[in-house]
């Protein structure tokens, strides 16, 4: 009797599986939320809401407030290397050898990413004859993340600690956005 009770149990279980897989997808099994035509995964300190701005797609900061803030964007001009040089241009940076720029090509897709610390130029895309705002110690990193038909760009920036504390949940986000 055990034995039936056991193989019906199991039965249930699996059906109950698929039906869940079927109705959200494996997306949602494995934590990894939507917007627009990507999934992304998370990092459990990070705090991510869909923007209402254009070109941007969703505004992440850290769930304690430190000063950090990302911005995944679609839809912008430029290439992977013409974007990383914009963002590396927004730093007064001491010693142009500690910036480090890498590329990755996986199967689906390629990956740019750029990390580097110095004085941050706030651009002002609203007044851009308004006095430029410094940030010193702070840091950047930045992901370019091309698909055969689309294209998009990931920057953080913040607080020099703050920053190179999040480098791996960087790493492990960029790495996560796949096409729906």
């Amino acid at each position: 009797m055990s034995n039936k009770f056991t193989i019906l149990f199991a039965v249930i279980l699996v059906c109950g599986l698929i039906s869940f897989i079927s109705t959200n997808g494996t997306d949602r099994f494995f934590g990894k939320k939507t917007v627009e035509n990507i999934t992304y995964k998370m990092p459990a300190q990070w705090d991510g809401n869909i923007s209402t701005k254009q070109f941007r797609l969703l505004e992440v900061s850290l769930k304690d407030d430190s000063d950090f803030s990302l911005v995944l964007f679609s839809n912008i001009q430029g290439t992977a290397e013409q974007n990383i040089d914009r963002w590396i241009s927004q730093f007064q940076i001491n010693d142009k050898n500690n910036i480090v720029v890498k590329n990755d090509s996986l199967k689906e897709k390629t990956i740019s990413t750029v990390e580097l610390y110095g004085t941050y130029e706030v651009p002002n895309m609203i007044n851009r004859n308004a006095p430029r705002e410094l940030k010193n110690n702070y840091g950047l990193l930045g992901g370019v993340i091309e698909f055969k038909n689309s294209i998009y760009f990931v920057k953080a920036v913040g607080n020099s600690q703050i920053i190179k504390n999040n480098v791996l949940s960087f790493n492990e986000f960029i790495y996560s956005i796949s096409l729906k």
